[in-house]
């Protein structure tokens, strides 16, 4: 007799026998009566058909809540409401909120643990804060005045005369050919000896090691870049405007206008020597180092606001300096002081009659505000001004003073431009220095001073000329953004929609709507 007529008509020994197997794997499952007679009628038919298998639902009987599309809204705009941070136990709240629950027919509220399924579900991912470009500042009066009356006027001046380029950083021909303008962007980044990647592979067998506290040994680097020809050196790399400097009163001192104006005047001789038959123009941050006026130059805020009797020439503190150019050092290595004349200086009566003479009312005026910090912020056109120094600043032969490095471009006969505060997407050589910083941080950690200079040549020579490029158009990108209106937060968007373009297109602001409405 087969197999299965025998356990379907078998005898009452062979039934009992079999109840008591299936019983007995049941409870081997930790369960009872009930799976054991489920056992014995799937063997009954899988015994009569091979194909009849039994399936498991688990699961299959239940939808998720998040399936209803007005509570996973609902649950959105609460998060939203919440602010920036967030968290699955103000799901696990909300949730359980009469309002709630009335609403859409729940019982009882969620576990954390299944919030936290949901919040993966609604696409949150538990992470930093993602970062974009900083634009504070952006707004400021002052700040908007330099952006749109002096930096993006002298870049609609140059911009006929630049190299172009497409996406891939290629020259991009037939443009009408003439004396090319070069743009050389300087900046400033510090690199550190312990400043190294710290994600990679580790062994379970490995230990913790001892750390040293702070970054280690710094090397601040000092130099100047292109779009055209990269890094400022000769064609075959013997001179170059790079300065590698040590910072730290124990090492070189701190970087100056000093060291400036004769890393200015070194890049200058190469420019000449290497690149005569363009017209170069020297970009720098807007930093109150690169900014420095000559010693003697006119200045409101040394201007007293009456001149004592008997009248005198004025003189101002003026730094003493060595052969070199470098300011001389006392003893306590301070920087030695002498009197100079102020450059058309010869104040008979002070600040309060020269005002007089212009037709400006002084009476009642502060010869200052508190710091002179009112030279910083634009006023309200015919408004009075604060104090005597701000009207005196506000004066063109005084507002018009130009900074030793503009003073050194004209003697040379370079171009020399500043860029906007708080606007570093305008320069690129940041993205230059973060492409640096990545190469630099895959090289083997190491404490000697030697090692940590050779690292971080090695990291600027393999940034390549064609990626210097590609950062340059996003610079461009930006400013034409400023141009067109655009503030900081919309500036970004185009840039990132528009990546590949030297310029942005005619519907930018229709685009822009467009994407605001959605």
């Amino acid at each position: 007799m087969p197999l299965g007529q025998f356990l379907l008509l078998g005898s009452d020994n062979t039934v009992a026998a079999w109840t008591q197997s299936s019983l007995i794997a049941a409870k081997a499952a930790g369960k009872g009566p009930w799976l054991a007679r489920h056992v014995r009628e799937w063997t009954r038919a899988f015994i009569m058909d091979r194909n009849a298998l039994p399936s498991n639902i688990c699961g299959q009987w239940r939808v998720c809540a998040l399936a209803d599309e007005d509570l996973t809204s609902e649950i959105h705009l609460h998060l939203q409401s919440k602010g920036k941070f967030i968290a699955a136990i103000d799901v696990v709240r909300y949730l359980d909120t009469p309002e709630v629950k009335s609403h859409f027919g729940l019982t009882k509220t969620i576990s954390l643990r299944t919030a936290q399924r949901w919040m993966k579900v609604m696409q949150y991912c538990w992470q930093k804060q993602p970062q974009g470009q900083y634009v504070n500042g952006h707004e400021r009066a002052d700040v908007i005045a330099y952006h749109q009356n002096v930096f993006l006027p002298f870049w609609d001046r140059i911009f006929p005369s630049l190299r172009e380029w497409d996406s891939d950083g290629n020259e991009i021909v037939g443009k009408p050919m003439g004396q090319r303008t070069v743009i050389w962007t300087h900046n400033e980044s510090t690199f550190y000896a312990h400043d190294q990647c710290k994600l990679h592979w580790v062994h379970n067998s490995e230990t913790p090691k001892p750390l040293q506290k702070g970054e280690g040994a710094s090397l601040m680097v000092s130099n100047f870049a292109s779009a055209d020809y990269g890094w400022l050196h000769s064609p075959d790399g013997s001179e170059t405007a790079r300065i590698l400097f040590k910072a730290g009163k124990n090492h070189d001192g701190y970087f100056t206008n000093d060291d400036i104006m004769m890393q200015a005047a070194h890049a200058m001789d190469i420019l000449d020597k290497y690149y005569p038959n363009k017209n170069h123009v020297l970009v720098f941050d807007n930093a109150t180092t690169h900014q420095k006026r000559p010693d003697d130059a006119l200045s409101a805020s040394k201007m007293p606001k009456m001149m004592p009797r008997p009248p005198r020439n004025f003189l101002v503190d003026a730094t003493v300096r060595d052969a070199a150019g470098k300011a001389a050092m006392d003893s306590s290595r301070n920087m030695m002081k002498e009197k100079r004349q102020m450059r058309n200086g010869k104040l008979p009566d002070g600040m309060e009659t020269i005002l007089e003479e212009h037709r400006i009312d002084t009476q009642g005026l502060n010869a200052q505000c508190q710091k002179f910090k009112c030279q910083d912020h634009v006023l309200p056109s015919n408004s009075r001004p604060c104090c005597c120094r701000k009207a005196l600043f506000e004066q063109s032969d005084f507002a018009n003073q130009k900074s030793q490095l503009e003073e050194l471009g004209d003697q040379r006969g370079y171009g020399i431009n500043f860029y906007p505060c708080f606007h570093c997407e305008c320069n690129f050589i940041e993205n230059n220095w973060g492409y640096t910083k990545h190469v630099y941080r895959q090289y083997p950690e190491s404490s000697s001073e030697k090692d940590l200079e050779q690292n971080v040549i090695r990291a600027l020579e393999s940034v390549p000329v064609i990626s210097m490029r590609q950062f340059f158009m996003c610079s461009l990108r930006f400013m034409d953004a400023y141009r067109k209106g655009l503030n900081g937060v919309q500036a970004a968007w185009a840039n990132k929609k528009y990546r590949g373009h030297r310029v942005l297109p005619d519907t930018l602001m229709a685009d822009l709507d467009k994407e605001m409405s959605v």
